[in-house]
């Protein structure tokens, strides 16, 4: 393996598929690197003695160790490691916002690239998988479903998202009998059903779920808590000794404009999850959505919108537009992500939103938008948008494809007494480590902060978990500490 080092600021260009060509499928559109070239990168890192790219990590991932571990030629040992902390960098290393974390942190940015950290996780955590798997595994199943099928044990793990599968697997890296109960019909939460094949690889979650199918973790799909089986069954009669509720918040948020009921027009979620749908089932990603030739509009600006847009054009629509209600650099998608899209032909408007949908016959035929002009900073210290009167006019659609937030489905709070909810149905906790007014319930990721990254549940799932462990062993559920990685 080459020994032959980068220039010190000088990153190693991550590759990604032309254009032109991954418009026509799904298939990824970044690269991996070799081991030659993940190699050269992990030795530009300056393995500081207090490593800012850690602190900067919501997850606080032991990064500087596993880079060396990169740079000597060892990244199966590094996966081992960094799998112990992070229960997914496979996904982690293809969809963390690096630039405002870990690599926004580095001081090689400050005179050149920051080291690719992302890329390097998402690199270590392949050829560990790789050796694991002879061929990628399939989300197909099956796994158990129902309430029948809850098998007993220790810990009960509500959702097979981020925060719940972290949460799984530290848990039972200590030895203790996890169960993950799960609504949807195959694991992995927003990773499955929600960002895209070209994104993250269905084939990457399925063989993150296999790997965590092998601690011992047990799945039981297509069961609701709150509603298949309570909260009260599994502390009760089902003889659970703690819940960690990772449900994270799936409910699109409605825009409240006239004509949204429109047939035409849907969520981001609605949108993404049938096509997800289709390509779990093993279908052409095109089945039932047929685009070709249309005209889509999406209602504003996250990754949830780059994903719907970018989704669109692969399935054959000849016009996709971005509109959003503020500026280009007040978007809360990232760069990289706009940067894509438009690459692939979509095109963005900023400053307008929607004032109604216009239909014919109950079928959406027109959005009239509204120019916005920006006011006084907002909550989120963003410029209030405003409305310019009479400035309305109407854009031709086809689809137009919501992705404006997305709140807290409000049933298992309304069906576990105790249970504390507040603003938009997002479960209260009272300590650093997720425990809620309902002992011994804990709670962590979107369905606790909001709608946030996958890291951020990761992380949520691996404090609580830590928690969780505590209190199983006698130690009284209070606040403390946050629990954290070493590192180096």
């Amino acid at each position: 393996m080459t020994q032959v080092r980068r220039p010190q600021y000088v990153r190693v260009p991550i590759p990604h598929r032309d254009a032109g060509e991954r418009v026509q499928d799904f298939s990824e559109v970044a690269l991996t690197y070799t081991d030659d070239q993940a190699v050269l990168e992990a030795q530009r890192c300056l393995q500081c003695y207090k490593p800012a790219c850690e602190q900067a990590c919501p997850n606080h991932n032991p990064i500087k160790a596993f880079l060396a571990m990169v740079a000597e030629g060892r990244p199966i040992e590094a996966a081992e490691m960094l799998w112990e902390h992070n229960a997914l960098p496979s996904c982690t290393g293809r969809v963390c916002a690096w630039e405002n974390q870990c690599e926004g942190a580095c001081p090689l940015g400050r005179k050149g690239e920051p080291v690719a950290i992302g890329a390097i996780e998402r690199y270590l955590a392949e050829k560990a998988l790789a050796a694991r798997f002879d061929q990628p595994p399939s989300l197909r199943g099956p796994w158990p479903s129902g309430r029948h099928a809850v098998p007993p044990g220790d810990v009960a793990v509500v959702g097979a998202g981020p925060a719940g599968l972290s949460c799984a697997s530290v848990l039972a890296r200590k030895g203790w009998r996890v169960t993950v109960l799960d609504a949807w019909v195959v694991p992995g939460g927003v990773m499955s059903y929600g960002i895209p094949e070209f994104v993250l690889p269905k084939s990457t979650v399925a063989a993150e779920i296999r790997r965590l199918e092998g601690l011992g973790i047990r799945f039981v799909q297509d069961v609701t808590v709150g509603e298949d089986v309570l909260v009260d069954e599994l502390l009760g009669p089902m003889g659970y000794r703690a819940v960690f509720l990772g449900i994270g918040a799936n409910e699109a948020v409605r825009l409240g404009v006239p004509g949204e009921d429109l047939e035409g027009v849907v969520s981001a979620k609605d949108f993404l999850m049938a096509v997800a749908r289709r390509q779990i089932g093993g279908a052409a990603p095109a089945s039932g959505h047929d685009l070709v030739g249309k005209r889509v509009i999406v209602v504003g600006a996250g990754n949830t919108a780059m994903d719907a847009a970018r989704t669109a054009r692969r399935l054959g629509a000849s016009d996709v537009a971005v509109y959003y209600r503020r500026a280009r650099e007040h978007s809360p998608s990232r760069p990289v992500e706009m940067a894509l899209a438009e690459e692939e032909g979509v095109r963005f408007e900023f400053l307008v939103a929607p004032s109604r949908f216009v239909g014919d016959g109950g079928r959406l035929r027109a959005i009239e938008m509204a120019r916005m002009r920006l006011g006084e900073p907002d909550a989120s210290g963003r410029p209030s948008p405003e409305p310019i009167p009479g400035s309305e006019y109407l854009v031709p659609a086809d689809l137009a494809i919501l992705a404006v937030g997305y709140r807290v489905e409000r049933t298992l709070g309304d069906k576990t007494p105790g249970l504390e909810t507040g603003r938009g149905g997002r479960i209260v906790v009272k300590d650093p480590h997720g425990l809620t007014s309902r002992l011994p319930v804990w709670a962590g990721g979107d369905c606790v902060t909001g709608a946030n990254t996958v890291v951020h549940a990761v992380a949520a799932g691996r404090v609580a978990a830590e928690a969780i462990a505590a209190y199983l062993e006698g130690a009284p559920a209070v606040a403390g500490p946050v629990p954290r990685a070493g590192g180096g």
